[in-house]
């Protein structure tokens, strides 16, 4: 993980007298390498999302967005508006995928269950919920976390292939993915193993004819295991 964003000032010897404890400190990266206590906490912060259309406020600390994502580090130090307002509004992408990335940044992990703050959005759907977190992930440039949204997945499918809800996955997996991402080869790997039963589903076959590039990866799985 990238260091701490924190630098040490140094020392003016005319506030030397000066009480420590008279400015309040800024957090620092917890020995575990994570921020429990700080997630959805007020304390510190000095960051505002906005998350989905009805724009919840999640009060955040940009030494953690900074530590965590390349992409916020770049923002909040630009000079664009949010680099001086510190402010970020997401209307357009899942409100809970949003809070799995916080989520994620402030504890190492996140959960399935949907957020209590974010009751009047509705949660995605069991298999959209990994996906759109790798996808966030990707866009915020996170790797470790696209890793971990994509195992998550791979698990889920073990168990939800046969659902009628896997063709829209499919699409909304090459939508917002790109040629050779993990993701895709997860979706690939499942199909493959479930072929048989998946060909005989006109949802799934329309899939096939719709989405060209997972045609053409599915179809390199077929011919050559080794292709992926």
């Amino acid at each position: 993980m990238p260091p701490s964003l924190i630098r040490k000032a140094t020392r003016n010897p005319s506030s030397a007298s000066v009480d420590s404890e008279a400015t309040p400190r800024k957090p620092e990266l917890a020995s575990g390498n994570t921020f429990d206590s700080l997630f959805n906490n007020s304390k510190y912060a000095d960051v505002k999302l906005y998350l989905g259309e009805s724009k919840t406020q999640f009060l955040a600390h940009q030494v953690v967005l900074g530590t965590r994502s390349p992409y916020f580090d770049d923002a909040l130090r630009s000079e664009f508006k949010e680099g001086i307002t510190h402010e970020f509004t997401y209307d357009k992408d899942s409100p809970h995928a949003l809070w799995r990335v916080l989520q994620y940044m402030y504890t190492g992990n996140y959960t399935d269950e949907p957020s209590e703050c974010l009751e009047s959005e509705g949660d995605d759907l069991e298999l959209l919920k990994h996906p759109r977190v790798y996808a966030l992930a990707d866009m915020f440039r996170m790797e470790e976390l696209k890793t971990l949204s994509c195992k998550k997945f791979e698990l889920q499918l073990q168990q939800h292939w046969i659902t009628d809800a896997f063709p829209d996955c499919i699409r909304e997996v090459y939508t917002i993915s790109m040629e050779g991402s993990s993701i895709r080869k997860a979706v690939v790997d499942a199909v493959f193993s479930h072929k048989k039963a998946l060909v005989q589903k006109r949802a799934f076959q329309e899939v096939v004819r719709e989405v060209g590039d997972f045609a053409i990866e599915l179809v390199l799985k077929m011919t050559n295991s080794d292709a992926y």
